[in-house]
């Protein structure tokens, strides 16, 4: 049974949630330890929960640990069975980060379909324009294939959300993944959400931030603007920046108190940091892609505009379970970086 210490690195559920995933495809058990040993409030938390449920329930595992606050868990998966499943997190965990813990397996199992509950758009987690914007896209090259639609928002602290995804069976793919900046592109897609029971000003003065931020760098923004039904008020800013096969995404995310003004230029500056590098593939893309990337083999090749905590910590979880998996990685913690596998 593999160990793993759940202290190390970036220390969070992040260590859990691909081990998870890479115990259900190489159907190898492991034991955690010290889950969250460093945080506020060590050990799991409910979406925790939900990720190791779903996991257990899609492979009939055998779990042992898994209760709020545990800093130990045993799993020993079964066989990957695709279908439809439907899992709550009965908070604002997040959605995004469940089905990214189960929804490779089930690509590798066949044709499946989630029904997810919980958080959309939350803190610290992709939201749900980034998989279907960012992730999704840019893994088709891989040979994974998602539909995803958004049903109901879901933001802090109600939840409440709904997420629906088809999961395509996975068709294994040859040509290598090239992911090289810099872009050309100058037109950014910028989309400005406000919930039904907030005022719509605040919708437009979000765009209009966000707009002309990007207007005096140069760039072309295409705006668009949403009203969302969710349980708990709530606004965001995405900008979504395409190009060929490359992808890049940013958010903000409006709370009391906080200015429309300062939620766009939240998310604008977090794009214009990345432009400046020069780089293909943004901070939280960098480390999601290394466990796609490690599964199917492909030879790759992408430039990061920074390597984080999260995408180091990453890697030393994945070779855990796939030693051979030994990318070339040029740069260090928070600098942009590139990294290469089997790319002649």
């Amino acid at each position: 049974m593999i160990r793993i210490d759940g202290s190390y690195g970036e220390g969070g559920g992040q260590i859990l949630r691909t081990s998870l995933t890479l115990s259900l495809l190489t159907g190898k058990a492991f034991e955690l330890v010290n889950i969250r040993a460093r945080r506020p409030k060590p050990g799991l938390r409910p979406q925790h929960l939900t990720c190791i449920k779903a996991a257990q329930k899609i492979s009939g595992a055998e779990v042992e640990g898994a209760r709020v606050g545990s800093l130990y868990l045993a799993f020993k998966p079964g066989k990957v069975k695709a279908g439809s499943y439907q899992f709550d997190i009965g908070t604002a965990g997040s959605t995004a980060l469940v089905f990214q813990t189960v929804g490779l397996a089930l690509a590798m199992a066949g044709t499946a379909k989630l029904l997810l509950k919980g958080g959309t758009h939350v803190p610290h987690a992709p939201c749900f324009h980034y998989l279907a914007e960012v992730y999704g896209p840019v893994l088709e090259a891989l040979g994974f294939s998602f539909v995803f639609e958004l049903r109901r928002y879901g933001f802090y602290p109600a939840g409440g959300g709904e997420v629906v995804i088809k999961i395509n069976s996975y068709q294994p793919v040859k040509e290598p993944l090239v992911l090289k900046g810099p872009y050309q592109r100058k037109r950014v897609k910028v989309l400005s959400i406000v919930t039904e029971d907030l005022p719509s000003h605040i919708r437009t003065r979000q765009a209009k931030a966000a707009s002309e931020l990007l207007v005096k760098q140069g760039f072309e923004p295409i705006v668009l603007l949403e009203k969302a039904k969710a349980k708990s008020p709530g606004t965001v800013v995405f900008l979504a920046y395409p190009e060929g096969e490359k992808r890049a995404g940013f958010f903000a995310l409006g709370k009391k108190g906080k200015p429309a003004e300062k939620v766009a230029e939240e998310a604008v500056l977090a794009f214009f940091d990345f432009y400046r590098t020069g780089k293909a593939v943004d901070p939280y893309l960098s480390d999601q892609l290394l466990l796609p990337l490690a599964l199917t083999g492909v030879p790759f090749y992408f430039d990061s505009s920074r390597l984080t905590r999260h995408f180091f910590t990453n890697l030393w979880v994945i070779r855990h379970f796939l030693p051979g998996f030994i990318p070339e990685v040029k740069g260090d913690l928070d600098t942009p970086g590139e990294v290469t596998h089997l790319l002649g």
